[in-house]
C-alpha cells in the first residue's frame, strides 16, 4: 500500500483551467504537491502556479523547474515570495540550469561546461535568492548575476522551499549542501540510476536533511499493455531512449543490445513505426507503466532507491492514473 508522500507533475501543455481542475482533484486525493515544468515556447509556469494556489487551500505547487537564464534571480525570488504570501506558504521554487536544447535557441550556450560554468551560475542564483528571502541588503557581483544596493521591503511570512534539479553529480552534491531538496530526474530513469543520484545528494548534504524528489513518467490503465503502448508512442520517451539513455543502464533489465540498436537505427532513419521496436523491458526499466497494481509496485522500487517524493508525470489515461495511484 502506498501511504507515503506523492506528487503530480505536468508539462506546460495543459490549458491553465485544466491544470486548476487537476490541482483541485490532487488536493482532494491527498497528493502533497503539484509541479509544472517551465518552457520557452509553451504556457507560463507562474500562470499555472498562481491559478492553482489561488484555487486550492492545502496542496503545495512548485516550478519543476525554473531555469536560470530567462529570469533574474531577484525577480524570481520576489515572485516566489509573493506566491508564498498569497498561498500561506504553499509555493515551492524548483530551480534548474536551463533546458537543453532550447536554451541555445535564445542565445545562451550550455556547452562546453568548462567555459559556461553551469554550477557557478546556479550557485550565484541561489545566493541572491536566499539573501533576498532573508531580507538582507544585497551586495553581490558575480560572473553571471549582479544585485547591488538592493533590499526587499518584505520577507516571506513562510519559508519558501528551494529544490534544485540536475543530472550533474556535482550539482546534485551542491543541492545537498545548499537546497531544501533535489529533483533527481526529468521523468525517465531506472531505480539504479536514481540510487546513484541520491548518493550524490547525500554526499553533498553531509548529514543535512535534504528532500529527494524525482519525476516518474507514468501511464496506467486496466490493460497494462495499453498503458505501455502510451509510453511507446510518447515522443519524449523515444527521444530519450534513442539519444540520451546509455545502453549499459538497461543491461540489468533484460534489454538486449541488438533490440536497442534496432530501435535506435530505425528512429534515426525516421523509419515508420520505429516505436514498435521499443522493447517492453525498456519501458518497464525507465517508466511507471502498467496496471494500477504494477504501477504501485514500481513506485515503491523508486522509494527503496531513496526517492522520498515521487512526482508522477501521468500521460495517456491521466485521470485514471491520478485516481488509481492516489495516496491511501
Amino acid at each position: 500500500m502506498m501511504t507515503s508522500r506523492l506528487a503530480l507533475g505536468f508539462n506546460p501543455v495543459l490549458p491553465v483551467r485544466e491544470a486548476v481542475r487537476l490541482g483541485q482533484r490532487a488536493e482532494q486525493l491527498n497528493y502533497e504537491s503539484v509541479w509544472f515544468h517551465e518552457s520557452l515556447y509553451q504556457r507560463d509556469v507562474f500562470s499555472y502556479l498562481s491559478a492553482v494556489l489561488l484555487s486550492t487551500s492545502k496542496i503545495f505547487a512548485g516550478s519543476g523547474a525554473l531555469n536560470t537564464f530567462t529570469r533574474h534571480p531577484l525577480t524570481a525570488a520576489a515572485t516566489f515570495a509573493s506566491l508564498s504570501e498569497t498561498s500561506g506558504g504553499r509555493a515551492v521554487m524548483g530551480l534548474a540550469l536551463g533546458s537543453f536544447p532550447t536554451i541555445p535557441n535564445i542565445g545562451y550556450n550550455i556547452f562546453p561546461v568548462a567555459e559556461t560554468r553551469p554550477l557557478q551560475r546556479i550557485s550565484e542564483y541561489v545566493s541572491i535568492v536566499k539573501s533576498y528571502w532573508a531580507g538582507e541588503k544585497l551586495s553581490f557581483k558575480g560572473r553571471f548575476f549582479t544585485a547591488e544596493n538592493l533590499q526587499s521591503d518584505f520577507k516571506p511570512g513562510h519559508p519558501v522551499p528551494l529544490y534544485i534539479a540536475s543530472l550533474s553529480p556535482k550539482t546534485q552534491a551542491y543541492a545537498g549542501s545548499r537546497a531544501d531538496g533535489a529533483i533527481l530526474s526529468p521523468a525517465i530513469s531506472t531505480p539504479e540510476t536514481t540510487r546513484a543520484m541520491v548518493g550524490n545528494v547525500d554526499e553533498g548534504a553531509a548529514g543535512r536533511k535534504v528532500d529527494k524528489a524525482s519525476y516518474l513518467l507514468t501511464s496506467v490503465d486496466e490493460d497494462g499493455e495499453k498503458a505501455r503502448n502510451v509510453i511507446r508512442n510518447f515522443y519524449f520517451f523515444l527521444y530519450q531512449l534513442s539519444d540520451v539513455v546509455k545502453p549499459e543502464v538497461l543491461e540489468g533489465y533484460g534489454v538486449r543490445a541488438e533490440e536497442l540498436d534496432a530501435f535506435r537505427t530505425a528512429w534515426k532513419n525516421r523509419t515508420p513505426d520505429a516505436n514498435s521496436l521499443v522493447p517492453n523491458a525498456a519501458i518497464d526499466a525507465l517508466a511507471v507503466a502498467g496496471t494500477p497494481s504494477e504501477a504501485k509496485k514500481r513506485v515503491e522500487e523508486y522509494r527503496k532507491a531513496g526517492v522520498a517524493l515521487p512526482i508522477l508525470m501521468p500521460i495517456g489515461n491521466v485521470n485514471y492514473a491520478i485516481d488509481s495511484l492516489a495516496p491511501d
